[in-house]
This record gives structure tokens, sequence and C-alpha cells, in this order.
């Protein structure tokens, strides 16, 4: 008998006697531990550690073990330079973590991919932690680590050719998420899951890669219904090409002394720190007024996903235009003010002076653009330069292309609810920025004290119990409860999350329809 078959017998036969805080995955055995009432197993390895010869190289199965794995912390985290809990991490750190009740009820599953532009992040950080959900709602919540920055995303031509019959490369952040998404369809089961009813959401580039699973038919089977915050699921500015990808990567193999035919063994050679540090992104005292803008720079194009034709096939905006995909439930939304986090003083990204203004949307969107987007955000309509920046990062990045990729899934036949999240943190660590990009995070987990950007509440605690309720509903039977409408072409409802729930139509349409329409070079 197989290690899989095992698993699916013992979660089957319901456990007998075992040790709730025991179960048995296709791997080996997981030893958990109790958090309240709900059982958490933390740092659970779903693929195969991604060191050596396997670094730039699809996730493997993980490495079985003897006997029982305590899993009772969460494992490190992907090796990055900036994070909120701090920098560093190791490459041994493809783990999920899964937080279910304690008895063996098979239940929604919701699987969460966590943001932070492909260079930081985990799946451990406290704020993203499942037990309230799983505690209240009665559902299981699993979070994953993925490969990040240089590690995760360097395309190269040496890699892309090391394998026919993987014919890319670059995207393997991406493959790690599916890969995951494959370990919860063959275990999740052993944890009172429900491998039928699998929710996928993220905000961000959590929110990008659901979008990118939604449209990819290497992904088809493995989740039924998505969820996506913030994601950029349709850009403006597109992907960049895996020939362009792969450019990028021989100008960071270069900076590292890695050319001619063995560069694959050189750049896998190098200290993971090494690759982190040759493709940084400026530091803010170094970036021009404006600063990348969001993500922005030559080193970027190493640290984020490219349409290689294999796990993407084509941009994003592309497959939600074209329609070319299983068209599935789907929640998508943004934040009213996304644009004012990346240009306050956190980022260190403020514009000062009109010229400042105008040399910004300039380097992102192309000097003959300028005039157009200046007219339709004239600086006089706003308190600054630097607050008609943000509503410009806020609607070109995350708003209209949010409007674009719901109106490509209703075309689809989809069943899709859009959202505007508009109520601001209690007490935001920063003064004015409104409904920014991430603050719906802890309204959706229930782990306010734990996030560092600002507090739900007292007066957010209903929002938050409210969109606890629909997220979970959804993972449950598709529908996110009733007063939420569904999404139509012609009247484009859309739920607006704030203290006093409501019902609006067109959101920003004006604005959308300036961004669809302009050539962006």
């Amino acid at each position: 008998m197989t290690r899989a078959w095992l698993v699916l017998v013992l979660a089957a036969c319901g456990g007998g006697d075992r040790d709730p805080l025991e179960v048995e995955t296709d791997s080996g055995g997981v030893r958990g531990v109790m958090q309240g009432d709900t059982r958490a197993f933390l740092g659970v390895p779903y693929a195969a550690p991604p060191v050596g010869e396997l670094r730039w190289r699809p996730p493997q199965r993980a490495v079985a073990w003897e006997g029982v794995r305590d899993a009772v912390q969460t494992g490190l985290q992907c090796p990055q330079s900036f994070s909120l809990g701090g920098p560093g991490g190791d490459e041994d750190c493809l783990f999920v973590n899964v937080w279910s009740p304690p008895d063996g009820k098979q239940r929604p599953v919701l699987v969460w991919l966590h943001g932070g532009a492909f260079i930081f992040g985990s799946g451990g950080d406290s704020y993203y932690s499942g037990k309230h959900l799983a505690e209240t709602y009665d559902v299981v919540v699993v979070t994953v680590n993925y490969r990040l920055g240089a590690l995760g995303f360097l395309a190269h031509p040496a890699l892309t050719a090391e394998d026919p019959g993987y014919p890319s490369s670059g995207n393997y952040g991406l493959d790690d998420q599916r890969a995951a998404l494959e370990w919860v369809q063959r275990n999740i089961v052993a944890f009172g899951g429900d491998p039928g009813r699998v929710m996928l959401f993220g905000e961000s580039a959590g929110g990008f890669s659901t979008c990118a699973h939604y449209v990819s038919p290497r992904s088809t089977g493995l989740f039924h219904a998505a969820i996506s915050e913030s994601g950029l699921c349709a850009g403006t500015v597109s992907e960049p090409t895996l020939a362009e990808a792969e450019a990028a990567g021989v100008r960071t193999a270069e900076l590292l002394g890695c050319t001619g035919a063995d560069a694959a063994a050189c750049l896998r050679s190098k200290s993971s720190q090494a690759l982190l540090d040759a493709t940084a992104v400026a530091p803010p005292g170094e970036q021009p007024p404006g600063g990348p803008f969001y993500v922005g720079g030559e080193n970027v194009l190493s640290t984020i996903p490219n349409v290689d034709g294999f796990v993407l096939r084509t941009t994003l905006r592309e497959a939600f235009t074209a329609g070319d995909f299983e068209p599935r439930p789907l929640i998508i939304g943004s934040n009213r003010d996304e644009g004012t986090l990346f240009h306050s003083s956190f980022f260190a990204m403020e514009v000062a002076t009109d010229a400042h203004y105008r040399d910004a949307l300039g380097r992102r969107f192309g000097t003959a653009n300028v005039d157009a987007i200046v007219a339709r955000y004239p600086i006089a309509a706003y308190p600054s330069a630097n607050r008609a920046l943000a509503e410009v990062t806020g609607d070109a990045f995350f708003v209209c292309p949010t409007r674009h990729a719901a109106r490509g899934a209703a075309r689809a036949g989809a069943d899709v609810y859009l959202y505007s999240f508009d109520h601001p943190l209690d007490q935001p660590f920063l003064a004015d920025l409104g409904a920014f990009h991430s603050s719906e995070i802890p309204f959706v987990f229930g782990t306010d004290p734990a996030f560092p950007l600002g507090r739900v509440g007292e007066a957010g605690q209903p929002l938050a119990s409210a969109m606890q309720r629909a997220w979970t509903d959804f993972a449950a039977t598709a529908e996110p409860g009733a007063g939420w409408p569904r999404y139509d072409l012609a009247t484009e409802q859309h739920r607006i999350l704030d203290v006093t729930l409501a019902t609006g139509t067109a959101h920003k349409a004006a604005a959308c329809d300036f961004w669809d329409a302009l050539v962006i070079p």
C-alpha cells in the first residue's frame, strides 16, 4: 500500500483512537499543537528543499521521513532582504501551515498566498494565522511559503535550456504555489479538509498569483473558487516576456561573474545573499522622486513572473480579455486608497513638485502619455502632487486592472463578485493613508493585534466579522452570502466594504475607461 493510499484510508476510518494532533501525510507523520480549540500543524514540508541542484528547478515532492515530525512552529521564511518580520531566511523554505478544528469532519479549505511584491513575506507571518478563521467559522486554513526574488523568479537562457520538458525559467515561485495546491489535494482529508471545496485566495502578489492560477490550465482542478485582493490581475503595465526576463538574468549573472557555458552552475554556486544583493531595487535614498512606482527598475525583471508560454501562457490582461480559462466563482476587489502606502514615507517614494510628478509619470507610462494623465489627474484636484501620484498608482495598477479582470471573468461565464474596501484602519502607523494597500488583511484574518500597520479597532469589528463570514461562506458554497450582488457588465454592481455595507455601481468606470484606452510602451 502506498503512503498516499494510507493517508486516505486512515482519514476515511476517522483515525480511531489516534491522537488528533498526529496526522499522516504522504511524506510522513506530523504532530501539531493546540492553539486554543484549534489544531495547528506548522512548518509542514510540501516539497523538497530547492537547494543545490534543485535551485531554479521545478518543485519536487517532499522527501519522505521516518516516524513523526514535530509541526509546532512555522518553518523559516524564504530568503529576502526586506520583510515586516525582518530580513533573512533559508532556501529550505517550502512549507505550509495548517489550522483545523479537532474532529475529522471534512470542511471547506482556504489556501492563502501571501503578498510582498514577490520579494518579501511568508505564510508564517503572524497576521496570516488561520486560528481565528478555523475556530470561528469551522474551516481549514492553509498558508503557503513560496520562493521569492531571484531565487523564485530569475530567468536565464542557460536555465531555460536545461530541461526540454520544462521549457521555461523564472516562474519557480508560481510553480511552488501549484505544488502546494497539489499537496492539499493529496493530503488535506487527513487534516479534516474537503479537497472538493478548496478556495484559493491571496493579496497583492498573492492576489496576482491567484489570478495566474485561475487562468492557467496547469492549475485546473486544484481549487473550485478564488478571491483576489488587490491583485494586479490585468495589469495596465504588462508582465515581461521570457526573453526580457532572460536578458535581465544575463545582466544579473554578469554582475556575479557568471558568463559562458557554465553560467547555470556558476549561479548555483553563489550564496542566496549574493543573489538578493545583485537583484536589489535601489534603496529609497537612491531612487528618483516617485521611486520605482510600486515595481520598477531593471532588476525587477529578475524578481517577478514572466510570460513564458508555459507557466504563464499570456499576460493576465490578455488571458482575462480572451476568456480562455475555466470560469470559476471569483471574488475580486481593491482598496479605496491603494496608492497612498507606496507614496508615503514608509516606502520613501513621495514626490514634492509638479516636475517630479511629471517625471515619475513619464518613467512609468512613457513621456507621450504624460499630458493625458496630468489632464486626467491634475495636481490641483488633490492636496498635493504626491497624493495625485498615489491616485494614479491606485487606479492604474489596482482598481482598473481589477475591473478589467472582473469583466473578463464575467464575460467568460464566471459568477463574479466585485468589491471596494473603503474602511480606514484605526490607529494607522501613518496618518491620512485611508484604506491603503493591504489594510484589509486584519479584517479578513481576525489578527488585529498582530498586523503591524494599524488596528481594526472597535468600530471596524462588525465589518471584519462580515468579511470573514463572506470569505468563509464563499469557500463553503461559492457564494458570499445575502446582500452581495453578482457583478454584471451592464450595471457593474459591487460591494462597498465599510462600516455600513452598501452596493455601488460603475466603480471608477470613467477613470478605468481612460486607462483601458491608454497605449503604454
